[in-house]
């Protein structure tokens, strides 16, 4: 079956704006049945909308209301979408990531579907959602030794914040990866490194695919150490 990319997203944008979840999910539907992977309608079509649907707010074309309505609509669609991604997960090859929004970022969207892709590689994900205390993050990450965590901000005014984050979390466990992401970072690419992060990519799915590589590069060298040091 054949699939029109830009086609479905002006009609799923369309569904959002008017408010019509049938819509959407027919949108969804059509892609689904035409063998499109769930990545790519989380990225090309739920991600895609929602910048629009951002866009449309920030030049006042839409309400708070409209704009509150499209997010429900697709949180709503991420529900069903989700389990997709459990139909060909990989058996657990990867590590442990830690994911949520620093304390005060709400926006949340973006990083639960990245929660997806990580599972759809073999991470075994901990989800916090929005706004988590830097204390609860530290003791979390803590708790489960985590490998990675990733941090959602999309503001500079969460900067702060999420520098402090990153200096609590590093004085934890010093050899704790942290992926960023958010508005913010998109619009400065250097500012992850600015704040402290070891991990930055603007495509959801790379960044994913980068930290998988980067955790099986770190766990072999750990790996080699440890079995020199059983010799000496």
């Amino acid at each position: 079956m054949s699939f029109d990319l830009q086609q479905s997203q002006a009609g799923f944008i369309a569904a959002l704006r008017n408010g019509d979840e049938s819509a959407a999910q027919a949108v969804i539907a059509a892609a689904r049945a035409a063998g499109v992977e769930p990545g790519t309608i989380y990225l090309k079509l739920l991600a895609s909308g929602m910048i629009t649907i951002g866009e449309l707010w920030e030049r006042n074309e839409l309400s708070v209301a409209e704009e509150h309505l499209a997010t429900e609509i697709t949180e709503r669609l991420i529900g069903q979408i989700s389990p997709w991604f459990s139909e060909r997960t990989p058996p657990n090859e990867h590590g442990r990531v830690v994911m949520g929004c620093v304390a005060g970022e709400r926006h949340a969207l973006g990083l639960r579907m990245l929660a997806d892709l990580f599972r759809h590689q073999g991470w075994r994900v901990l989800y916090l959602g929005a706004d988590v205390p830097h204390g609860d993050w530290v003791r979390l990450v803590v708790r489960f030794n985590a490998d990675l965590v990733a941090i959602s901000a999309s503001a500079e005014r969460h900067m702060p914040q999420t520098q402090e984050l990153i200096r609590e979390l590093r004085a934890a466990n010093p050899q704790i990866e942290v992926l960023v992401g958010g508005a913010c970072f998109d619009r400065d690419p250097e500012l992850w490194r600015r704040i402290g992060a070891t991990q930055y990519h603007p495509d959801p799915l790379t960044a994913v695919t980068l930290a998988s590589a980067r955790y099986a590069t770190n766990a072999a060298r750990q790996a080699e150490q440890s079995v020199l040091t059983s010799k000496q």
